[in-house]
């Protein structure tokens, strides 16, 4: 059995060799920014196009499980599709690329980094707090919430707070940001 490192490698280098832009998102971008937790799938938020799409099924090929038919309606629709490494059992989220202000200025701010060994595209921090935030008022996850405290207690004075309020604010996120930066 393959494991998920190696998986994950494989598909963040089969984006690259496509030209396909990405960014490492939810469990594996709070991980990077606050404290590691395990997870059993990697979310990406990708720039895909019809044609691209294609480029990576026919790259990701028989090593995963993927529905070509969820992949074509993800990417009509700004919604998103997964693939299933058959050896590791990692799940690959492909969340496309949505045309709206925090989505586009999210992507424009990723950060090129070495994650376990791994050049990859990650989301700021700034803007995972903000994504974990948006998550934890629609679903109440606790998990969510522990994420964005956990990269507030790493971050520190480094993060660009103000960016931080002025974005909660834009999303509707002010009340769950008060209760974030509160603690446990």
């Amino acid at each position: 059995m393959g494991s998920q490192e190696q998986s994950i490698k494989s598909v963040l280098g089969i984006l690259d060799e496509a030209g396909i832009p990405y960014m490492v998102v939810g469990s594996y971008a709070a991980s990077f920014h606050g404290l590691s937790r395990a997870t059993h799938d990697l979310d990406l938020v990708v720039k895909l196009s019809a044609d691209s799409v294609n480029t990576l099924l026919e790259r990701l090929g028989d090593a995963f499980y993927w529905d070509t038919q969820a992949a074509e309606r993800a990417v009509s629709q700004s919604d998103m599709f997964n693939a299933i490494d058959h050896d590791s059992g990692l799940k690959v989220d492909f969340w496309i690329l949505s045309n709206d202000d925090f989505a586009n200025t999210q992507f424009e701010r990723r950060r090129q980094v070495s994650f376990d060994g791994v050049q990859c595209w990650v989301a700021s921090a700034e803007d995972t707090i903000l994504s974990k935030l948006r998550w934890y008022k629609m679903s109440a996850s606790e998990r969510q919430l522990s994420d964005a405290r956990a990269i507030f207690a790493v971050g520190g004075d480094r993060l660009d707070t103000r960016y931080i309020g002025q974005w909660a604010e834009r999303l509707g996120l002010l009340d769950v940001l008060r209760t974030a930066e509160q603690g446990p």
